[in-house]
């Protein structure tokens, strides 16, 4: 009886020491694949002369002003009639980023400078934006909290896996955003936006993220284009950071020479 229990026990201990090296086997492998993709990545290291990050496809704003500093190619952005109707509906003052202080959203948000840590089975993404440093958790294959059915996000539920060694990102569930598409143009995004990342790294020090944008409510097909980035050392710059909502919107009604329509009545 004393001998049986003694044999149980040790495969008891043979199997639970398995497990460990298993899981040891496979944060191993995950962390080969994702470390490469650590730190601090900036789309505009090498971007001395303040271009565009895009265009704005010579679109105008209400005082008819050239639209400037788009996140994307809009010259090339297959808006639906759905779409267009919006662009004519929209105005400054409809811009949650610029008069509600509200963050940006992605896709404009993946201009910013990005910081990548890891974790097992999760990814922790910061963008330096104006607004604040915003923060993404990204979980390994669906394999974070779920949501539950009709629930949304204004930065979407992400997951990441790898494409050979490829880091890719997908993020859908997002909600109705008024900037989802663009913040400098304010093409609105749909609660059927999902935006796909891929990750690829030329060398050490240089990645490209190729982006797939899509939202059949308001384009006509998946929009794919891409941003080189550099690698840079060190982290996010300490700052203080406000924006109260009652300045910004004053700012906005008071300040932007553009009136679309009649805002007697705005508050």
């Amino acid at each position: 009886m004393k001998k049986a229990a003694i044999s149980s026990a040790l495969v008891a201990l043979f199997v639970t020491m398995l497990g460990t090296f298993n899981v040891a086997a496979q944060s191993n492998e995950e962390f080969d694949k994702v470390f490469p993709f650590v730190g601090h990545w900036s789309i505009f290291s090498t971007n001395t002369e303040g271009e565009d990050r895009g265009n704005c496809g010579g679109r105008l704003g209400d005082a008819g002003e050239k639209a400037l500093n788009c996140s994307m190619p809009v010259d090339q952005l297959p808006l639906n009639k759905r779409g267009e109707a919006w662009m004519k509906f929209v105005d400054q003052r409809n811009s949650p980023s610029i008069a509600e202080c509200a963050q940006v959203a992605i896709p404009s948000l993946l201009t910013s400078d990005t910081y990548i840590s890891a974790f097992p089975g999760r990814l922790r993404v910061q963008h330096a934006d104006p607004s604040g440093l915003i923060s993404r958790d990204i979980w390994k294959d669906s394999t974070g909290p779920a949501p539950i059915p009709g629930e949304l996000f204004q930065h979407g539920y992400s997951t990441f896996h790898f494409e050979g060694n490829d880091l890719v990102v997908v993020s859908d569930r997002f909600t109705f955003d008024p900037d989802g598409i663009d913040d400098h143009l304010h093409v609105a995004s749909s609660v059927r936006k999902k935006v796909t990342q891929r990750y690829h790294l030329i060398d050490d020090n240089t990645m490209r993220l190729i982006v797939t944008l899509e939202d059949p409510l308001f384009l006509t097909r998946p929009f794919k284009y891409a941003y080189i980035f550099d690698k840079k050392p060190g982290g996010p710059n300490p700052a203080f950071r406000e924006c109260d909502a009652d300045v910004a919107r004053r700012e906005v009604i008071f300040g932007y020479p553009g009136n679309k329509y009649d805002e007697d009545d705005y508050q």
